[in-house]
């Protein structure tokens, strides 16, 4: 199975659809939508196909669950593949450096209470 050039969304041909900025045939968006099954997912997939839209937004629990579909045929839609891999890691680091950020504020918060606490208990 040939890969599937990244293309910009303007650049979509007809019969075409865009799944996380890549390119992907709509007899390929259908077999995929058969292969995660039944659900919310597939029915999307099956939707754009038919109203031939040219992109489709898929939230973190999708590609993760596109993921595990192309992870059981390996070689098919490797760009595809790749690219929901890339998003769901940067998703990843990005909640991950949020957390960070959270904790770190809390421990200056934190720091920044317990002089204030000190001086009051030595008067």
């Amino acid at each position: 199975m040939g890969t599937a050039a990244v293309k910009p969304c303007t650049e979509v041909a007809s019969g075409v659809l865009s799944l996380c900025g890549v390119a992907v045939r709509a007899d390929k968006v259908r077999v995929l939508a058969d292969k995660v099954g039944r659900g919310e997912l597939a029915q999307k997939l099956e939707r754009a196909v038919a109203n031939d839209n040219t992109i489709v937004a898929l939230n973190v629990e999708e590609r993760q669950r596109l993921v595990e579909v192309l992870d059981e045929a390996p070689g098919s839609l490797p760009d595809l593949r790749h690219a929901l891999v890339d998003q769901l890691k940067r998703l990843s680091d990005a909640e991950r450096r949020q957390r960070q950020l959270r904790h770190d504020q809390a421990l200056g918060r934190a720091q920044r209470e317990r002089p204030a606490e000190n001086g009051r208990a030595a008067s």
